[in-house]
């Protein structure tokens, strides 16, 4: 794997802020190779917890390699600074898919679907429980091959946890119940409740569970039902709604054994409606399993359409040069927000 340092770049856009660090488009001037580079903010680069966290994310991409989860090229400190860098994925996020307010069709999901858990069962298989799956760390390329990003909350079953008991980790909206409660047992399954969310998402266009505030929402993840998703779309095909219903139970043991299961699901649906080729090609061979005729035919409709969604979703968005005064206001907006927090944390 080709290593590349923060040096040897240009950085360019940002494509985005977050609480923790900054993500940036940066060139190789030497071959022109385009990448994107994370930069963990000046402010919080000394709180202890925040760092290992960042260095924890270093170390489990670096252990991945899989078509479906964001290649890691580098990383390190430099100017007191740590960063890494990772491959420049430019066909956004599929919570940019719902520009508008858009759903997306079950043949579309279909095909993400089986790609996500050939990413998380990959995870799993090394160790790793990503914890804040959701649409805004799902990318996907502009041919529609998904990558899963965003590692900094997750859990490396190789290591020690950086969380403390009692803690809840993760985005409200897509937490399972024993994340919530702080368990400290948790398994790949919550990924897979997580998914659940998403599913119910993309087909619906609303949250599989909501509230008013994080009480509510916690209130309704731990006893609340949502109504079946052939209710909302009724000509998704009855597996489909059953799988989301099974990754939505509120007890672990009650939802499917595996990433590879859902996959398999989802394998079967294509097969039986006739949603795409390459992708299932890639599917079959990593289960093991005999490619079926009906459904290399399949999958072609769900990822056609999605690679046309995706060309429209990004067509004419141009990000803003990352100027010196934008950025540096931007980093001071972010310390401004995390003193606030701590303030009041130590208050």
């Amino acid at each position: 794997m080709k290593k590349i340092q923060l040096e040897d770049l240009q950085l360019g856009t940002t494509i985005g802020v977050g609480t923790v660090g900054t993500i940036c488009d940066a060139t190789d001037p030497a071959d022109g190779a385009r990448y994107a580079v994370k930069i963990l903010h000046p402010a919080v680069s000394r709180d202890p917890l925040i760092r290992a966290r960042f260095e924890r994310e270093m170390e489990i991409l670096q252990r991945m390699s899989h078509r479906n989860i964001i290649e890691y090229y580098g990383g390190g400190e430099h100017d007191d600074q740590l960063y890494y860098v990772m491959e420049l994925v430019d066909g956004g996020s599929v919570k940019e898919l719902f520009h508008g307010g858009q759903c997306l069709t079950w043949q579309e999901v279909v095909s993400l679907t089986i790609q996500i858990c050939s990413a998380l069962q990959y995870a799993h298989n090394h160790g790793v429980i990503h914890r804040d799956i959701k649409p805004a760390n799902i990318f996907l390329t502009s041919d529609g091959t998904v990558k899963l990003g965003d590692f900094g909350i997750a859990r490396d079953l190789n290591n020690s946890d950086l969380t403390g008991a009692g803690m809840t980790v993760g985005t409200h909206a897509y937490m399972a119940p024993e994340q919530i409660t702080g368990e400290t047992t948790i398994t790949g399954k919550v990924d897979l409740y997580a998914l659940g969310c998403c599913l119910y998402e993309m087909l619906t266009g609303e949250k599989a569970f909501s509230g008013d505030n994080f009480m509510q929402l916690f209130e309704a993840h731990l006893h609340g039902t949502p109504p079946r998703v052939r209710d909302r779309i009724p000509g998704c095909p009855a597996a489909f709604d059953e799988i989301i219903a099974q990754l939505l139970e509120k007890d672990p043991e009650k939802r499917p054994f595996n990433a590879r299961h859902v996959q398999g699901v989802m394998l079967e649906i294509a097969a039986e409606h006739n949603v795409e080729e390459s992708i299932l090609a890639n599917a079959k061979s990593e289960a093991g399993q005999r490619t079926d005729v009906g459904a290399e035919t399949a999958l072609g409709i769900g990822q056609n359409r999605l690679r046309d969604r995706i060309r429209r979703s990004t067509h004419g968005l141009e990000r803003p040069e990352a100027s010196l005064p934008v950025m540096l206001a931007i980093v001071a907006f972010v310390t401004l927000m995390v003193g606030v927090l701590l303030y009041f944390q130590s208050n």
